[in-house]
């Protein structure tokens, strides 16, 4: 396997790469029309990729999915997120397994969990 994509089926297609963009601070790759409305967003070794549900035909849906994301400093991130408007749940905390981490709430219901690795594993 080369590659590895979360894909993303937004019903509110702006807001969605706007959240990925200003409050998460990722960079977009590339943006596409031609047979559906998408967005390429590079995110750490992997990429984000979002397509309106307006024009894909594919249903958004989060049930059971929350995605997970390692940051270098918890703190750090938290504060950026929190200054660019992002809706958090709480301060970064220390778990049981070793990692210190905080909830984003993202678009269309997803969750977000920013987590450091505090504990070498």
């Amino acid at each position: 396997m080369a590659e590895f994509r979360v894909v993303f089926t937004a019903t509110d297609y702006e807001a969605t790469v706007g959240f990925f963009t200003d409050v998460m601070g990722l960079e977009i790759l590339r943006s596409f029309e031609d047979g559906g409305k998408g967005t390429i967003l590079l995110a750490a070794d992997g990429q984000i990729e979002v397509f309106s549900a307006e024009t894909s035909g594919a249903t958004p849906g989060v049930a059971g999915v929350a995605l997970a994301w390692e940051v270098d400093d918890a703190d750090a991130e938290h504060a950026r997120i929190a200054a660019r408007g992002g809706v958090l749940h709480g301060e970064p905390a220390i778990k049981p397994w070793g990692h210190k981490n905080f909830v984003v709430d993202g678009p269309d219901g997803w969750v977000i969990t920013l987590f450091e690795v505090t504990v070498p594993q």
